[in-house]
Order: C-alpha cells, then sequence, then structure tokens
C-alpha cells in the first residue's frame, strides 16, 4: 500500500535549488511507494507550521521538510503540535543544512531522496522553548547569533553562505557582552557572556565542530557558554573550534543537562535553529526520541545514544 508523503517546499531557499529536483524527487519517491503530494510555502508568518500540522491531522504518514533549517523547524513545529506524528523527512535545499549536516547528508539532496526511499529511520529527541515552540537542532542567544535571522531570504538566494559573512561583518563591530543567569544542572552561572547555544547536534551555522559530543537521541542538551572576552581571545576562539578544542577553554563552559533556563536584565535575543524565537527569559527542556526522522543509522552511528 502506497504511504501518503507530502513535501512542503521553500520556493525560495537555496537558489530555487528544489525546482531543478522537483522531476527526480517525485520519481524516487514515487517508485518508492510514496503517493507524493507537494505544497509550497508562502510569505505568510508560520505557513509553513500550519501546513506540516494540517498534513499530520489530515493523516499523512510522511511529512519532508524541502528547504533549510527554518523550513525543518516550522515543520517540527507543526508536527508537534499534534499526538499522532509522521515520519520526518528533511531535503537538504537551503544556504547551511545544520540538521542534514548532522544526519551525514547535506551536500546531496539526491542522497537524502535515497535514504527517504529505503525508510529506514531513527527516533530524535526535540527540544521545547517556553512549552509553545519547538527546535531540533539547537537554541541559541547573544549578539553574534542573531546574524542567522537576519540575513534576508534574497540575500542568501542571491550570496549563499557569504549573505552570512557579509552580515557578520555588521555585527561584530557591535558585539557586546549580556549579563545573564543560566541555570543548569543545579547549578546557576550569573555573569557577563558573548554567547551561548544549547544544543542536540554538533553543526551549528555549517561549523560541524560546535559540540563533537552532541547524539541526537541521548535525551539531553549539550550546553555550552561562551563567557565576555577581549577581541584577541574571541578570534582565537573561533580558532580553535574549528579544530574542536574550544571545549577545552577556560572561556568556555560545557555542561550536559535536560533543562536549561536563561534570564537576563537586558536584551537578550533566542533564536531556534537559526530562526528568530523571542526574548529571555526561556526555560529549554528535552523531549526524549519524540520524532521518528528518515536516516542512515549506519553513517551516524558516532551521533547516536550507544
Amino acid at each position: 500500500m502506497q504511504k501518503k508523503a507530502m513535501i512542503i517546499y521553500n520556493p525560495a531557499a537555496g537558489k530555487n535549488k528544489f525546482r531543478k529536483l522537483l522531476p527526480d524527487a517525485e520519481k524516487i519517491l514515487t517508485n518508492a511507494d510514496f503517493e507524493v503530494t507537494l505544497v509550497p510555502s508562502t510569505p505568510a508568518p508560520k505557513s509553513t507550521t500550519l501546513i506540516a500540522k494540517q498534513a499530520a491531522e489530515a493523516g499523512y504518514e510522511v511529512v519532508i521538510a524541502a528547504g533549510g533549517d527554518g523550513t525543518v523547524n516550522e515543520v517540527v513545529n507543526g508536527l508537534m503540535q499534534v499526538e499522532k506524528r509522521p515520519k520526518l523527512g528533511i531535503l537538504p535545499v537551503g544556504t547551511t543544512n545544520d540538521y542534514a549536516r548532522a544526519l551525514n547528508f547535506a551536500k546531496d539532496p539526491l542522497e537524502a531522496l535515497q535514504i527517504i526511499a529505503k525508510q529506514e529511520t531513527i527516533r530524535v529527541d526535540i527540544g521545547k522553548a517556553n512549552e509553545t515552540e519547538f527546535f531540533i537542532n539547537n537554541a541559541a542567544g547573544g549578539r553574534i547569533t542573531e546574524i542567522t535571522y537576519a540575513v534576508k531570504e534574497s540575500m542568501k538566494s542571491k550570496w549563499g553562505r557569504l549573505a552570512y559573512l557579509f552580515s557578520g561583518l555588521t555585527v561584530l563591530p557591535k558585539l557586546s557582552p549580556v549579563n545573564v543567569e543560566i541555570t543548569y544542572n543545579e547549578e546557576t552561572f550569573k555573569g557577563e557572556i558573548l554567547l551561548f547555544f544549547v544544543n542536540k547536534t554538533n553543526s551549528v551555522g555549517g561549523m560541524e565542530t560546535l559540540c563533537p559530543p552532541a547524539q541526537l537521541n541521548s535525551g539531553m542538551f549539550e550546553l555550552l557558554i561562551l563567557k565576555k572576552v577581549s577581541p584577541k581571545k574571541l578570534f582565537q576562539l573561533f580558532a580553535s573550534i574549528k579544530k574542536g578544542t574550544h571545549l577545552n577553554s577556560p572561556h568556555v563552559i560545557h555542561a550536559r543537562t535536560n533543562k536549561v533556563t536563561i534570564k537576563s536584565d537586558a536584551d537578550l535575543n533566542v533564536s531556534y535553529d537559526g530562526v528568530y524565537g523571542g526574548k529571555a527569559p526561556y526555560t529549554l527542556e528535552v523531549i526524549p526520541e519524540a520524532l521518528e526522522v528518515f536516516a542512515d543509522e549506519k553513517r551516524i552511528s558516532a551521533r547516536l545514544r550507544g
């Protein structure tokens, strides 16, 4: 019996990459016994979230997010609003594709389609933020993280990942620490920070070495706090991130926890999966193995709980 699958795609993602991929996508999935429905997102706020929720309520067995991390985030938020959740497929045709990187198929959408066609899945954790929002990859806060959601879709379509660099050049001169109170594992950090990450995967902003210990189904977050440092030490720290040695720095706090609370006496924007969420205070919690995602378990065994 054919499985009902909906592909929700962002028409503007990745320089309109999905349009070129569409004939192959339909052929591969149809041959794998999927009944495919294609639905484009719209510019309306949270349109993708609403479409995903409606697909789940209509009995679709599979929902495939075709786009970047923002599209994946909105689809996840739609699926998490229903009790009986379809399996999630990810077709990476965005600019950075962090979650697809964690699943080890970010560079080739056709490869992702073949993995979906094989119908092998894993169960993954989902992060919950203030009871109403969800994220699959990470939550983050601090001025430098604003780059990810400040870049317009038109810039990403024109420049690709360079758009983030151009945006970063405007943000860096304004980079300033924020005074926070972050509680985790019955410990509390109080002080000035440049940024924090609450991760479910190793990949953020295309950097696959940001959080090497992260596991997709551990039931735990990997918390990273970057304390206030001088510009010189900041650049040195970024260099160490490329090597994956930054977790040993005295300027970084790293902890494994299933709950994080963030408070600040100043404006502190928080993003989920690179999408603007809101301002602190925030409580972030793990929902263990909340979604079933198409993936090749053998290829990502190092990123799964043993």
